[in-house]
């Protein structure tokens, strides 16, 4: 697919009053034309019916052809090696978690092969002390690895991670709030010990306090059992 096709795609379907709302949630995006997802994931199916390969390769011209290179990688035929490969390969390009949790909710797990090298890349992931490059490996384990086996090991890695940024605290927060859903006391007993870094404790309990899924008398003790360890000052780095 060459790339005047892609540009023609995202401007025939461009929606203003929508790219004007995307454009405020998603911040880091660059330019973007305002197409929605159903259409970006129908016309990604397109591409995984070609030459997906070269479609890679092409520059991006908005974000939304981000989230089409994000689609292909995730879903594409190939295998869990290669997936593993052009993952790590295209994280390095992220820059909005936008693009980020797209890849990692769309992450095609076909064998346990592939699903063990997702795990040791995640793992990688959280070693590069790169923002985004720890959010894709915080994100990936809320995605595909929360169970009995791992989640004692993800709840360790996301209480030690030592974040250089919003959106990596972001994104182990969310995965802790999702421990905390199906684990309930071994999360909270974690998170009462504390965590490395404090923004990620914050905003742990603000996403399980936000969360549908957990009761009004769990929050309040949650609350209550990490009261002097939330009224510690900021760190303003």
């Amino acid at each position: 697919m060459k790339q005047e096709e892609v540009d023609a795609f995202l401007e025939a379907n461009a929606d203003p009053a929508y790219r004007t709302f995307n454009s405020r949630i998603i911040p880091d995006a660059g330019r973007m034309a305002g197409v929605r997802m159903p259409l970006l994931r129908k016309f990604a199916g397109k591409i995984m019916k070609g030459d997906w390969r070269s479609f890679l390769e092409l520059e991006p011209h908005y974000y939304e052809q981000k989230v089409l290179k994000a689609l292909v990688i995730a879903e594409a035929e190939m295998s869990g090696r290669e997936r593993v490969r052009l993952t790590e390969e295209f994280s390095r390009e992220i820059a909005d978690w936008g693009t980020c949790d797209t890849l990692c909710g769309s992450w095609k797990i076909d064998s346990e092969s592939s699903a063990e090298m997702l795990w040791d890349m995640s793992l990688r992931m959280l070693k590069t002390g790169r923002e985004f490059m720890m959010r894709v490996g915080a994100v990936m384990m809320l995605f595909h690895f929360i169970d009995d086996e791992h989640i004692a090991q993800i709840i360790e890695q996301m209480r030690r991670i030592s974040s250089p940024g919003y959106y990596c605290s972001m994104g182990a927060g969310w995965c802790l709030s999702f421990c905390y859903i199906a684990y309930p006391e071994m999360t909270e007993k974690a998170l009462v010990s504390g965590c490395a870094d404090l923004e990620v404790l914050r905003l742990a309990v603000r996403k399980i306090r936000e969360s549908h899924a957990v009761s009004t008398e769990d929050k309040t003790r949650l609350r209550e059992a990490l009261a002097l360890q939330l009224q510690t000052p900021r760190n303003t780095r």
